[in-house]
């Protein structure tokens, strides 16, 4: 049996906001009750249904770990002067109109060089560019769509295969 900490979120589509991951105050209550360990909110400044900081505080009070997912290095420094004792590099390249293929080695970098505990997430799509995150001062790497969505590693492979021969 191995022990590691459980992240928990709570994805939702709004109406009246961009935000999907763990809007509201009652999503952390209920993570909290199913065990998660570490509870992820979205840190990006944008039109929400409740503020980052109550947000941040509703995971504090039942004693647990936070982690900001952050798009910006901006959105990550206001999220750790909040308190955020973790912060994600997932929703990179995702708030703007089109995201880049490529994982954000610098906001990692920039990230770590200021002193905050990076977990690298985004387009982590090889063993190699999990490496390179370490490198950058990343203090664990959530690697997702590469082990878990198999029509993703299909488009990759054609794609791949694609350009090979034109």
């Amino acid at each position: 049996m191995v022990s590691i900490p459980i992240i928990g979120i709570l994805k939702r589509d709004l109406d009246d906001s961009p935000v999907r991951i763990t809007p509201f105050p009652d999503d952390v209550a209920a993570l909290a009750q199913a065990g998660a360990d570490i509870i992820a909110i979205d840190g990006t400044d944008r039109i929400r249904p409740a503020t980052v900081a109550s947000l941040l505080a509703a995971i504090h009070q039942h004693g647990l770990v936070s982690m900001a997912d952050c798009s910006t290095f901006a959105d990550a420094m206001a999220c750790q002067q909040l308190g955020a004792e973790i912060i994600g590099t997932t929703l990179s390249g995702y708030t703007t109109a089109e995201a880049p293929d490529e994982p954000d080695f610098e906001l990692v970098k920039t990230l770590s060089d200021a002193g905050c505990r990076v977990i690298a997430e985004g387009r982590y799509n090889t063993p190699a560019q999990a490496a390179e995150a370490m490198r950058c001062g990343a203090w664990a790497v959530t690697v997702g769509s590469a082990i878990t969505r198999l029509e993703h590693i299909c488009q990759w492979y054609n794609a791949a295969l694609k350009q090979a021969v034109l």
